[in-house]
C-alpha cells in the first residue's frame, strides 16, 4: 500500500486556492501596448518570497563555513530551484499525493564547478540514475520508487563535444542513513538541429545498493513544428540487482508561445531475470503552462500502460489522470520536460 502524504494535498488545495484567487482579482489596469502585470498576491507571492529567501540564506551561511566573503548577491542570484506538489491517480495504484523539491546552492568559495543540493527524489533515479528521469515526480506507472530526501555535493564539468566528467556524493536525511558516491564519463557529439548523441557511464556506491554501473544512451534531434524528439536507453547493474534493470522510452516535447508545452512518451522499462521481465509498458500525455507568474507552471496529465509486479497478476490496462504544479524559485526558465512524467 502505498504511504499517503497529507501535506502535497495540502499544498496543491493552497496552489489551487492562491491562483483562483489571483484569477479572480485579475490584472491591474495598464495601458493596451503594454503586458499586463498581475496584482500581488499575499497567499501566493509571499509563499514563493519566502521559499526563495530562505534557499539563498542557506547557501550563503554553508559557504561562509569556508571562509567566504561574497555580497548577498552573488548567492541571491546563483540559487535555483522548485518546490511541486501533485495529485496522481491511476487503476493500477490509486490516488497518490506526491510532493517532490529540490534546491541547488552555490559554492563560490570552494569552486565555480561545485554546488550543494538538498531533495526530496526517486534514489534510483537521482543515485543510480537506473530509472527513467521523472522531472519533480516520480513515473506514474512501474514499480513503487525510493523516495529520500538527500543532501549532497556535486561537481559539474563544462558542457562540451567530447568527453567530461561529472561526480556527486551525499547522505539520506534520515534512518538508516543510506550515503553514496558516484562519477560519471560523458561523451557528447552533434547538435539537436542534425543529431546529438550522449553517452553516459556512472559507476556508483551506495549503501543500501552496494557497488554497480549505470550506461546510458540519448539521442536527440528538432524536426519541423518544433519537435524535439529523444530516444533513451539505460541499463543497471549492480549487487542488489538479479540481471540487467533498465528502460528504454521515446518522448516528444514541443513548445508553444507563451509559456506552453506538450509532451508525449512511449516506453517499458524491466529487468532481467527478475520472476516478471517485463514490469510495464504505456504511454503518457501532458500538458503544462504558466499561471498567473512565470515562477508558478501548472501541469495536467493523463495515461495509459500495462504494469505487472507480481507473476500471480494478468496484466491489464491502467488509465491514469494527475494535476501537479511547480513553483520554481532563483529562475524563471521554463522547461517543456513535464514535471509528472
Amino acid at each position: 500500500m502505498h504511504r499517503r502524504r497529507p501535506g502535497s494535498v495540502l499544498l496543491l488545495a493552497l496552489l489551487l486556492t492562491a491562483v483562483a484567487r489571483a484569477q479572480s482579482e485579475g490584472p491591474v489596469d495598464s495601458p493596451s501596448d503594454e503586458p499586463l502585470t498581475p496584482k500581488r498576491d499575499p497567499l501566493l507571492d509571499r509563499a514563493h518570497d519566502r521559499m526563495y529567501d530562505a534557499v539563498w540564506r542557506s547557501s550563503m551561511m554553508v559557504d561562509h563555513w569556508f571562509g567566504a566573503q561574497y555580497p548577498s548577491s552573488v548567492y541571491q542570484k546563483g540559487v535555483s530551484g522548485s518546490i511541486a506538489p501533485a495529485l496522481l491517480w491511476d487503476q493500477f495504484d490509486g490516488f497518490q499525493p506526491r510532493l517532490r523539491f529540490n534546491a541547488n546552492f552555490p559554492l563560490p568559495q570552494l569552486n565555480e564547478r561545485f554546488n550543494a543540493f538538498i531533495g526530496r527524489v526517486d534514489r534510483d533515479e537521482f543515485v543510480t540514475e537506473r530509472s527513467e528521469p521523472s522531472g519533480a515526480f516520480r513515473r506514474q506507472f512501474g514499480p513503487a520508487t525510493n523516495e529520500e530526501t538527500i543532501l549532497g555535493l556535486g561537481y559539474s564539468s563544462p558542457l562540451k563535444q567530447g568527453w567530461r566528467l561529472d561526480a556527486g556524493a551525499g547522505i539520506q536525511l534520515g534512518f538508516p542513513m543510506d550515503p553514496y558516491v558516484k562519477g560519471s564519463a560523458i561523451y557528447q557529439h552533434g547538435d539537436v538541429q542534425k543529431l546529438l548523441f550522449t553517452f553516459r557511464e556512472t559507476p556508483f556506491w551506495q549503501a543500501s545498493e552496494e557497488f554497480g554501473t549505470t550506461t546510458r544512451v540519448d539521442i536527440e534531434r528538432m524536426f519541423t513544428g518544433p519537435w524535439l524528439v529523444r530516444w533513451t536507453s539505460s541499463g543497471t547493474l549492480s549487487q542488489e540487482t538479479s540481471g540487467i534493470r533498465g528502460y528504454s522510452s521515446i518522448m516528444g516535447l514541443r513548445g508553444f508561445q507563451g509559456r506552453r508545452a506538450f509532451a508525449v512518451e512511449l516506453g517499458f522499462n524491466g529487468e532481467s531475470n527478475a520472476p516478471v521481465p517485463l514490469q510495464d509498458y504505456g504511454i503518457k500525455f501532458a500538458w503544462r503552462q504558466s499561471v498567473l507568474r512565470k515562477w508558478l507552471i501548472m501541469e495536467v496529465r493523463t495515461s495509459v500502460d500495462w504494469p505487472k509486479d507480481d507473476v500471480t497478476q494478468d496484466r491489464h490496462s491502467s488509465l491514469g489522470v494527475g494535476m501537479g504544479f511547480e513553483m520554481l524559485f532563483g529562475t524563471e526558465e521554463f522547461l517543456a520536460r513535464p514535471v509528472t512524467f
